[in-house]
């Protein structure tokens, strides 16, 4: 339980931390259209943290009851293939639906999931595998 606990933190602070980087500091943004500037305007924080504590938990219960990942290695690439299926999938809702993305922000989405999800994968993996 200890370890579930420690790698759900660990998660958290890869997601929040990656996607920090990539957003802001590097300013990757698949919302990349005219209208999107005029709906994206707010950045709540605790339910950004609360959306990637939940990431963060769903890739632990995936990894611990599911598919006994247990090393940085094969955690990383778990969280790569899960990561780029969520960024492509919630995304290409979005541009299926509305006028907020183009195509190019898909496959955006679907990178920079996965390598998010890829890095906190690992660290799941990784805190999962100690004893």
């Amino acid at each position: 339980m200890k370890n579930k606990f420690l790698a759900i933190i660990g998660g958290t602070v890869a997601l929040f931390g990656l996607g920090y980087l990539i957003y802001v500091v590097l300013g990757f943004n698949a919302h990349n259209t005219e209208l999107s500037e005029t709906v994206f305007t707010k950045l709540d924080l605790p339910f950004i943290i609360l959306m990637e504590v939940l990431y963060a938990t769903l890739l632990t219960v995936i990894f611990s009851k599911w598919t006994e990942i247990k090393s940085f290695s094969s955690g990383a690439q778990a969280g790569l293939l899960i990561g780029a299926f969520i960024g492509a999938c919630s995304t290409l809702e979005l541009f299926a639906t509305s006028e907020l993305l183009e195509l190019g922000g898909v496959v955006m989405a679907a990178i920079t999931f996965g390598i998010r999800f890829a890095v906190a994968g690992g660290i799941i993996g990784y805190v999962l595998g100690r004893d």
